[in-house]
């Protein structure tokens, strides 16, 4: 395998395989992290290989929009997590461009890559599990969209499992964390990340197997799926003062009831659910990050009562927000 990135001419080389040496433990795992700090971004990257898959994840700031130039020479199928930014790719052997923003994953196969990689948020956090297509193609259901991204890695053809992009499970979330923060050495440590990785590909999986839109006409799909990322939109712009269904609903030329059914299809949960979740995981990162009270964060959220936050807050993680205050 080599990988290559870079800036604007190969001169200004930010990473390629073989500058770095992996560390491989006594189960034969290797491991290398790196960092990187130029004047328009910076940040880190680590990078775990085992026998069928590597992990990959990182993280960066960006001061403007950037983009960053790759080679990639490697058969793959990628499972992709964005858990932070909004970034679009471009590859010269792919149909069009894919653009993700946070809190979504999908799974793309691909080989010998070449293109541009442009980040448009002033961060990111990612996840990757590449897999060797051999070994992901006995683990893909037989239907539907399934055989149509099968029948791509047979004829070495890239491209996306799904339609759409997903969101990111509470799940999911507790996985990656989970693969990040393992603890674990040697065998023990290999057999925890085998088994996390196949468990994060089970709900990826079975999350689109769910998904009507992922099996349906593909013009007609992208002409919902387009409707409900504008209510997605609509729904981010007034998150504290959020409209009706029925005004959403005509907002977007749909009726409430499709609304409701292909709001879920597309983002996992209802649009009630989604405006609670983003609500929550806003008040979580401004907990964790930024020195206000609970009471400051229940009102900016949109919480009149602060025990009314306090309660659903808790109902989502698990644990009151006072006990995550920074």
């Amino acid at each position: 395998m080599s990988t290559k990135l870079y800036l604007n001419n190969l001169e200004e080389i930010i990473y390629e395989s073989g500058s770095v040496q992996h560390h491989f433990d006594n189960a034969g795992t290797g491991e290398f992290k790196f960092s990187f700090d130029y004047k328009k971004f910076n940040g880190w990257y680590k990078e775990i290989v085992l026998d069928n898959f590597r992990i990959s994840y990182g993280s960066g700031s960006f001061l403007e929009k950037t983009t960053i130039f790759f080679e990639f020479d490697e058969e793959t199928v990628e499972m992709h997590f964005a858990i932070k930014g909004n970034s679009t790719t471009s590859m010269e052997s792919f149909d069009g461009d894919f653009s993700i923003g946070p809190n979504s994953h999908n799974i793309f196969y691909g080989h010998d890559f070449r293109g541009a990689l442009e980040w448009k948020s002033k961060e990111m956090f990612f996840l990757e599990v590449n897999l060797k297509p051999s070994f992901f193609e006995q683990y893909l259901p037989s239907s539907g969209q399934f055989d149509m991204f099968k029948k791509l890695i047979q004829n070495r053809v890239p491209g996306i499992i799904s339609p759409h992009n997903h969101p990111i499970t509470s799940e999911m979330f507790i996985i990656i964390n989970d693969l990040i923060n393992c603890t674990l050495r040697d065998e023990f440590r290999k057999l925890f990340l085998e088994a996390k990785v196949m468990e994060l590909l089970l709900l990826q999986l079975n999350q689109m197997q769910q998904c009507e839109l992922c099996f349906a006409h593909a013009d007609a799909s992208k002409k919902i799926i387009e409707k409900m990322y504008l209510a997605r939109d609509i729904i981010l712009g007034k998150l504290n003062n959020p409209l009706s269904l029925s005004e959403l609903a005509k907002m977007i030329s749909t009726n409430e009831c499709t609304l409701k059914k292909e709001f879920k299809n597309v983002f996992g949960t209802t649009v009630f659910g989604y405006i609670r979740n983003t609500k929550m995981e806003r008040a979580k990162n401004m907990l964790l990050y930024e020195n206000l009270s609970v009471n400051e964060i229940s009102e900016m959220v949109g919480y009149k009562n602060p025990q009314h936050f306090t309660t659903a807050f808790k109902k989502q993680f698990g644990v009151s927000p006072s006990k995550i205050v920074c």
